[in-house]
């Protein structure tokens, strides 16, 4: 897609979230025309095309020109227990709004290709790195959610021709669009180290997970997105194999923090998936993509002024 960004045109949902304004930030540099959606009134990145929606409202997707190359759909609630107890908004954004904007589609004239980010939590945790058919153990809503959006892709794409390309995505890292270093998983451990002097482990903090850099994670999704090779197919992201203690002490280092260790809580260990790291051999052998960003250099950046 690289090559030729200038001739697409990509719609992003969820514009303001983590992902999505990222995607949005780097879409644009490549030259691309970027058509920005999210449910705020106003973008958080300026200058690009910007519409406020609510993708549970099919008939004001109905509404919208699908003339596009590609639609990243990054739209969505996150949270392990905030789905439990709020599953019907999650359902009803996270299910019926990809429902609503695949419906649009197959109503249009148009084909545009749906990028959709699903989850390291759709599988049963391993010692060994998880391939893209190893087996499926959704412990939360939110990740049941994931895999359902999965299979809605597919059976769209075989009963109406709309296809689609789905990243599956460890923990990414890192920031380049808004004022905080990171989110999600670096941005709890910062918190803590900033706040507190202290990151607060599970156990003994040996859980391994793929961490990507916000910047890594763009390069694999728009390297691939617009090959033929990559229509229809799902991808785990290529990251780093590392343990949350490892990740952990990277941070604390940077911090001048602590780290301590403390007993499961019964309702965290419940839905707690186990090692989750991915074998990304499928898409490092199709396109070649390598890393170009890792946690130790992120880390050094955390006492200075770029802290992306």
């Amino acid at each position: 897609m690289s090559d030729n960004s200038h001739a697409y045109t990509c719609m992003v949902f969820g514009a303001n979230g983590y992902i999505g304004r990222h995607m949005v930030h780097f879409l644009a540099r490549t030259g691309a025309r970027v058509r920005a959606f999210d449910i705020h009134e106003q973008s958080i990145i300026q200058g690009e095309e910007y519409e406020k929606i609510d993708i549970t409202d099919g008939l004001k997707l109905h509404r919208l020109d699908w003339n596009a190359d590609f639609v990243f759909m990054f739209a969505g609630f996150t949270g392990p227990y905030r789905g439990f107890d709020h599953y019907q908004e999650f359902m009803r954004v996270n299910e019926i709004g990809l429902l609503n904007i695949l419906t649009a589609i197959r109503n249009s004239n148009y084909r545009p290709r749906l990028i959709f980010p699903s989850s390291r939590l759709v599988y049963k945790g391993s010692d060994l790195p998880l391939k893209e058919n190893d087996e499926k153990y959704p412990k939360t809503i939110y990740a049941i959610n994931k895999l359902a959006c999965e299979h809605f892709l597919e059976v769209f794409h075989n009963a109406f021709g709309i296809n689609y390309t789905v990243y599956r995505i460890g923990v990414p890292y890192g920031n380049v669009v808004g004022a905080d270093p990171s989110q999600g998983t670096m941005g709890f451990f910062l918190n803590q180290a900033r706040n507190d002097s202290r990151i607060r482990l599970y156990g003994d903090g040996s859980l391994r997970r793929t961490f990507t850099h916000i910047e890594d994670l763009y390069r694999q999704i728009i390297t691939s997105c617009g090959d033929e090779r990559s229509l229809n197919e799902i991808y785990n992201i290529l990251g780093e194999d590392l343990s949350l203690k490892e990740v952990a002490t990277i941070v604390a280092d940077a911090c001048n923090a602590a780290i301590s260790f403390t007993d499961w809580p019964e309702k965290d260990l419940r839905i707690e998936s186990g090692h989750t790291v991915f074998n990304s051999w499928k898409l490092q052998h199709a396109f070649d993509v390598a890393l170009k960003r890792t946690v130790k250099d992120w880390g050094h950046t955390l006492g200075s002024a770029d802290s992306s």
